[in-house]
């Protein structure tokens, strides 16, 4: 058959087209021709094509548009068309169609044109989808998105501008955004919109306030840059507006504290700056700018140790690695130095002292806070006080050695005065009368009573002078504390006054001064004494359970001690009222000699007392005085070898004793002594010469004196100590320096004090000498 006229017209056209194409069969729907653009895109050969029909091509799920395009393509006509076809691999693609009715072989038959659009709409779909995903953004965008034209009109808002402004969009669009921005602002926006429009290249970024529709109005950074619609012309804007409202009042709160803090620094009276990681000064408070010369702006941004700390005190150059500030701002060491320099501007140094505090950022070292103070001042003071009080000490010292010195004086004319009064007193001739024989006892009292003042002044100088020295030892308390109120019985004198001692049946030993101790007791029994005019005194030793002291306790029925005199009571030159030293006499020194005696043996005195009823003087004793832990540690102050003395006991003669003193007066008194006590003596007024005779005639015992011409007392004491022949004899110290030395004396059979008292000088004779017959 030959070929039909439409077959002859459209088969080079069909040959030809690079589209894909085919004819197939109306009624069967075979394919009846393909050309190679077929072949090639959809994998099948021709020959596999002319095998197959429409229905081969198409996935099953397009069946319902399939049959409506070849219903509609047998109703003849040109068909457009989209539809969905498959590759003979599988590939689903989608296609533009264009189909038409021909004769083709005999065959009613239609001719198709294949466009293939798939790449095509998964552009255009992923366009669209980008689009949506962009406009999804910038509607949900916190920040507002804008576009305007070149007048100012907005074209474009986000929603989020509903938000910032409470105004619609759909209102908003086509209004001019100056009217929404307070009119302060509108001048600063209109000139970066007028420099938006014309340099097409600029941007610009303001902040502004946007009225809100509702009142008020919201802080905006607006950042905006130019749109182009062809190059160099502007055809509006585009940007964003963002709320800062809540920014901009934390700065404000920022620099309000900001200005605060400012304010306290300056208001210091401390220098204060501060410095970075790399010690470079951040900011300096007002005074420290004073203290330094400089002005802030001199010292900020600069290196603070290169400024003002470059060199040491003595001008010898500073280290920077070795500057404590250095190390705190670099290294984070914080430092406190109460003595160094800085230097001021005018080249002085100041004499200051600083504290460096590291400064960390989420833990991160970032610097050093340093504040500083001038210390110009109070070192010149420092300085005038160590002068003042070297004067003063010295000045103390002068007078404690004064009156040690005048002390010692008065003691040996003293000795002279008690001891002749009393050689007068015995009136062995009957030469003196009744008158005579009173004054000589008045002129005895006033001078025991003035060895009392003496002997405290004396002490008082020593603790005063930190000289006053112990000699410690075990002592038994319940024997020395009622000894010593035997010996007080005397000053009762015919007074309804009752004195009496209580003691426990069995007492522990104490470490304490004997000497010292009874001193105390005496002078607290004494005061008990002076000042009750009826009742009793008791003195009342208590122990605990295993026998260790715990107090002494002196209880009157006296005049009593007014409560705010309590205290002053124990303060040197002082007494419970000022009538008191006038009516009972007395310098005050007693109690405040008794209570430092008592602090140096590590004991506590206190008082109670209720005025018109009474007082009580307690002596409290710690740990460290009493019991058997006291013995334990109880060490002899006196290291010379134990002496047993050759002494005559059967022999009823007189015996010889060696007087060595350089006082005249008191050889006299002393010589008179021992003739009392049935004995001969010599004398000698130097050591030198008091050695030959003790060698000559090796005395039964030997009075020494210690303070002495050429070679002293205590260098005597240690000859007769070193020669064999002399070594038994006992010496007696007899001294106005006796007591305070016996620490050195330790080869002295016994010590008394100048000014003598008879009892004791004629107790030691006969102690150490035979009491003779007749």
């Amino acid at each position: 058959m030959a070929p039909s006229s439409d077959e002859v017209r459209y088969r080079p056209l069909f040959s030809l087209s690079p589209q894909p194409a085919w004819v197939y069969d109306l009624e069967t729907l075979r394919f009846l021709e393909v050309n190679d653009a077929a072949s090639r895109i959809y994998g099948w050969t021709r020959d596999e094509f002319l095998a197959m029909t429409l229905l081969d091509i198409r996935p099953p799920s397009d069946a319902g548009p399939f049959d409506a395009l070849v219903l509609e393509g047998a109703l003849g006509g040109s068909i457009q068309a989209a539809s969905l076809h498959r590759t003979k691999g599988g590939a689903l693609r989608r296609v533009q169609i264009n189909s038409y009715a021909l004769e083709f072989a005999g065959f009613s038959a239609r001719m198709v044109l294949i466009d293939d659009v798939t790449d095509r709409l998964a552009a255009e779909q992923a366009l669209a989808s980008s689009q949506q995903r962009h406009r999804t953004v910038i509607e949900q965008m916190q920040d507002v998105f804008f576009q305007t034209d070149e007048r100012g009109l907005w074209t474009f808002l986000n929603p989020a501008w509903t938000v910032l402004t409470g105004h619609e969009v759909e209102a908003s669009v086509g209004t001019h955004f100056l009217s929404y921005i307070h009119p302060s602002d509108r001048s600063t926006s209109l000139d970066a919109f007028g420099s938006l429009i014309n340099d097409t290249g600029a941007s610009s970024l303001v902040e502004v306030r946007f009225f809100r529709r509702d009142g008020g109005y919201r802080w905006v950074e607006a950042s905006a840059r130019a749109v182009q619609e062809e190059p160099g012309v502007a055809a509006g804007t585009m940007g964003t507006l963002r709320d800062i409202t809540q920014r901009r009042a934390a700065e404000e709160e920022r620099q309000r504290l900001a200005t605060n803090i400012r304010q306290l620094l300056d208001a210091s009276g401390e220098g204060i700056y501060g410095l970075d990681a790399n010690g470079v000064v951040t900011f300096i408070n007002r005074r420290g700018s004073e203290m330094l010369g400089y002005a802030a702006d001199e010292l900020i941004g600069q290196q603070m140790h290169a400024v003002a700390h470059q060199f040491r005190a003595n001008g010898a150059p500073y280290p920077v690695d070795e500057c404590p500030i250095w190390l705190a701002a670099t290294k984070g060491v914080a430092c406190a130095v109460d003595d160094d320099v800085f230097w001021r501007k005018d080249g002085q140094p100041l004499q200051v002292e600083y504290a460096a505090s590291p400064v960390r950022e989420r833990g991160r070292l970032t610097g050093a806070v340093v504040n500083f103070r001038d210390v110009t001042a109070r070192r010149r003071s420092e300085v005038e006080l160590i002068v003042a009080r070297d004067a003063a000490e010295a000045a103390s010292r002068a007078k404690s050695d004064f009156l040690a010195r005048m002390s010692h004086e008065l003691r040996t004319p003293l000795n002279s005065i008690i001891g002749f009064a009393n050689v007068l007193l015995k009136d062995k001739r009957g030469d003196l009368g009744e008158a005579n024989l009173s004054y000589l006892g008045r002129i005895a009292a006033n001078g025991r009573h003035l060895l009392v003042l003496i002997n405290d002044i004396l002490d008082l100088s020593k603790i005063e002078a930190g000289r006053m020295t112990l000699d410690l030892g075990p002592v038994q308390l319940d024997a020395l504390v009622s000894a010593t109120v035997s010996e007080c019985e005397g000053q009762i004198r015919e007074r309804p006054v009752v004195l009496r001692a209580e003691v426990p049946a069995t007492v522990n030993a104490a470490l304490i001064d004997e000497g010292r101790f009874k001193q105390v007791l005496i002078n607290l029994i004494g005061n008990a004494l002076k000042f009750t005019d009826r009742g009793e005194v008791v003195v009342r030793l208590e122990a605990d359970a295993a026998g260790d002291p715990m107090r002494i306790e002196v209880r009157d029925t006296g005049i009593g001690i007014p409560a705010d005199r309590l205290d002053a009571i124990f303060n040197v030159f002082e007494q419970a009222e000022s009538m008191i030293t006038r009516r009972f006499g007395g310098t005050g020194l007693g109690l405040a000699i008794s209570r430092s005696l008592c602090d140096l043996m590590g004991l506590r005195l206190d008082v109670a007392s209720v005025e018109g009823e009474g007082t009580t003087m307690s002596i409290q004793f710690d740990a460290r005085s009493v019991g058997a832990r006291a013995l334990s540690v109880a060490t002899p102050v006196m290291s010379a070898p134990v002496i047993v003395y050759d002494v005559a006991s059967a022999d009823d003669g007189a015996q010889m004793v060696l007087i060595v003193d350089d006082d005249a007066d008191a050889c006299v008194l002393l010589a008179n002594l021992v003739e009392e006590a049935g004995h001969q003596s010599v004398s000698a007024a130097t050591g030198v010469e008091g050695l030959r005779l003790a060698r000559e005639i090796r005395p039964a015992l030997v009075l020494l004196d210690l303070r002495l011409p050429k070679i002293s007392g205590f260098d005597v004491l240690r000859l007769l100590q070193a020669d064999e022949e002399l070594r038994s004899t006992p010496v007696v110290i007899v001294s106005v320096i006796g007591t305070e030395s016996r620490g050195v004396l330790g080869g002295a059979a016994a010590i008394l004090d100048k000014p003598l008292d008879r009892e004791r000088v004629l107790g030691e004779l006969h102690r150490f000498l035979p009491v003779r017959a007749g």
